[in-house]
């Protein structure tokens, strides 16, 4: 794990750098662009700004020292496309290892049940088959949403008046 010296310099890369002071790297001007035109959110050394044409729409918000580091964290995290999918891919991991784990589970049912019911594997069999049954189900499950996502990505067509326009903004 990252100590907080390791986050800020971590941060000093998506930020804009400031001088070092007694060895540890602070930022005085982090900023976000909003998608609502024109906003940006801003961390002004340790106070929240919001905004826009480079005039305050809100009062600065005062933030103590790790508030602030932990807000510029999450700013520098929130630049970064591959951060904002991580929670996606998250989710559709756990779905598809609470899927596999019922199928592992009726399969130890089913080598439990051998070892109780000998001489008779009627039910072990019964438990093994609805085991198979589960883990073709989780794969067909996952192999169906890879191809729905698929389809997805397939048909996006980008709206470059969009990016034009964003690129067009002036910068501040």
């Amino acid at each position: 794990m990252a100590d907080m010296s390791e986050m800020n310099a971590i941060v000093t890369i998506q930020a804009d750098p400031s001088t070092a002071m007694r060895g540890k790297m602070e930022t005085t001007n982090t900023s976000i662009r909003t998608e609502v035109r024109g906003l940006e959110l801003r961390l002004d050394g340790e106070e929240l700004v919001l905004s826009s044409d480079d005039s305050d729409r809100i009062a600065p918000i005062a933030l103590n020292a790790v508030d602030a580091d932990r807000l510029r964290l999450e700013m520098a995290k929130a630049q970064l496309w591959e951060w904002n999918q991580l929670e996606g891919l998250r989710a559709r991991a756990e779905l598809r290892y609470r899927r596999y784990l019922g199928s592992w589970l009726v399969m130890c049912l089913a080598a439990f049940s051998a070892y109780l019911g000998y001489p008779s594997y009627v039910l072990c069999l019964v438990f093994a088959l609805l085991s198979i049954l589960l883990w073709w189900r989780a794969g067909s499950a996952e192999q169906q949403a890879e191809r729905e996502a698929q389809a997805e990505r397939n048909k996006f067509r980008p709206d470059w008046d969009y990016f034009r326009q964003r690129m067009e903004e002036p910068e501040d």
